[in-house]
C-alpha cells in the first residue's frame, strides 16, 4: 500500500509532465508556420505610395476683397430695397382699387333717379367745397369757386342735362370765339368766313369724361416697365428708318 501511494506521488505527475512537452513540441511547429504566413501586399516589396499633401495658396490681394464685400452690400441693400418697394406697391395698388371702386359705387348711387336728397345733398358739399378753397380771394372768386363746385357735382349727379347744356355751352362759346378772333385779326364782313384752328377731342358728357380719366388711371397703373431690350430693337429701327 505505501508503495502505491509512492507511485501515485512520483510516477503520475512525471508522466503528465512528459504528456504536456509532447503535446506542446507537436503544436510549435504548427503555431510558427501560421505566424510565418504574411499576404502579398505585406512584403517589404510593395511599399505605399506617397502621399502629396497640396496646401491652397491664396494668390487674391486685399484691394479685390474689399470691392467685392462692397459690392455684395450693394447688391443686398437694392435686393431689400427692391422687396419693400414691391410691398409698397402692392398695397398702393390694393388701395387705388378699392377707392376706385367706392368712388364709382357713389357715383352710380348719385345718378339714380330717386336720390333727389342724396344728390341736393351732394351738390352742397360740392359747393362748400368750393367755397373752402376760394376764402382767402374776394366775393367773386369765392362765388366763382362755389359756382364751380356745385356745377361739377351737378354734372356727376345729372350727366344727361349736362351733356345737354355742355354742348349748348360748347357751340355758344365757339360763337363767341368766333367773333373775338374776328375782332383780334381784323376781319371784316366782306371777308370770307374764317374758320378756327382744330381744337383736340372733347368728351360730350360726364361720362365719358369720367370714363376717360378712369382708363387712363388704371392704364397708367397697370402699365409694365419696358424691356430694356426691346427699347434697343426700337432705337435700332428707328435710326435704320432715319438712315
Amino acid at each position: 500500500m505505501f508503495s502505491s501511494q509512492i507511485l501515485k506521488i512520483c510516477v503520475v505527475p512525471s508522466l503528465a509532465a512528459t504528456a504536456v512537452q509532447v503535446v506542446k513540441t507537436k503544436n510549435e511547429p504548427q503555431n510558427k508556420e501560421e505566424e510565418c504566413l504574411m499576404r502579398p501586399s505585406e512584403l517589404p516589396l510593395y511599399t505605399p505610395e506617397p502621399t502629396l499633401k497640396l496646401q491652397p495658396v491664396d494668390h487674391r490681394s486685399p484691394q479685390l476683397d474689399k470691392i467685392e464685400s462692397a459690392i455684395r452690400s450693394l447688391r443686398v441693400q437694392l435686393v431689400k430695397f427692391n422687396h419693400e418697394y414691391n410691398q409698397y406697391k402692392k398695397v398702393g395698388v390694393q388701395e387705388f382699387h378699392k377707392r376706385k371702386d367706392e368712388l364709382d359705387w357713389v357715383v352710380t348711387y348719385l345718378q339714380e333717379e330717386n336720390n333727389t336728397l342724396p344728390k341736393v345733398g351732394a351738390i352742397g358739399i360740392g359747393a362748400l367745397t368750393g367755397l373752402i378753397f376760394g376764402l382767402r380771394g374776394g366775393y367773386i372768386k369765392r362765388t366763382l369757386y362755389a359756382t364751380i363746385g356745385a356745377l361739377g357735382i351737378g354734372a356727376v349727379c345729372y350727366p344727361k342735362e349736362a351733356s345737354e347744356y355742355g354742348q349748348i355751352g360748347v357751340i355758344e362759346g365757339k360763337k363767341y370765339l368766333l367773333v373775338t378772333y374776328n375782332f383780334v385779326t381784323g376781319a371784316k364782313k366782306d371777308d370770307p368766313p374764317t374758320e378756327l384752328p382744330s381744337l383736340p377731342p372733347f368728351p360730350t358728357s360726364v361720362t365719358e369724361l369720367w370714363d376717360s380719366v378712369k382708363t387712363s388711371v388704371t392704364s397708367l397703373v397697370s402699365e409694365k416697365p419696358e424691356n430694356p431690350d426691346e427699347k434697343g430693337e426700337l432705337k435700332a429701327e428707328k435710326l435704320a428708318k432715319s438712315e
